[in-house]
């Protein structure tokens, strides 16, 4: 998990103004073929109905959050394209920054599972993937539960 909360507070100021109401293009896509491309997987490609139900779509660079006000970062190395009002090259470069920047240690946190742990996060404020640090012969459970918003979060006004 990193903390896009902090990772926001700490970016540089200047890049902070530069960046405010630009969006970014997510693309469930660009996740997916990364996955793909991980060793010993079968995924196989997309199909044309699955990007259809899965389509691009573009959201604020900086969320704020519903509930606490505070702005995080809301870019990731997982689904992000580009920076919709930016010049491809120099989407890429600021998006390549930003992807070093949030996945500092400093803002990671790692769970060292125990029997009977459970754990929450808010989707809003972290990026997260799993770590492949377990066998396939081990027992694992794993329940989802989200809240559905009927829309996505914007500014507050």
């Amino acid at each position: 998990f990193c903390d896009q909360r902090a990772a926001y507070d700490e970016l540089p100021a200047a890049l902070r103004k530069e960046l405010e109401g630009k969006t970014v293009l997510h693309d469930f896509n660009k996740f997916w073929e990364m996955m793909r491309r991980d060793k010993g997987s079968a995924r196989p490609a997309l199909t044309e109905a699955q990007r259809k139900a899965k389509p691009p779509v573009s959201h604020p660079i900086f969320l704020t959050h519903p509930i606490t006000g505070r702005k995080a970062l809301y870019a990731n190395p997982g689904y992000s394209m580009r920076i919709n009002e930016l010049p491809q090259k120099e989407s890429d470069a600021i998006l390549e920054f930003l992807f070093e920047h949030q996945t500092q240690p400093r803002f990671r946190f790692a769970a060292r599972w125990q029997a009977g742990d459970v754990l929450m996060w808010d989707n809003l404020r972290t990026i997260h993937n799993a770590v492949a640090d377990y066998s396939a012969d081990e027992p694992r459970l794993i329940k989802r539960c989200q809240v559905m918003a009927t829309r996505f979060f914007q500014e507050r006004s």
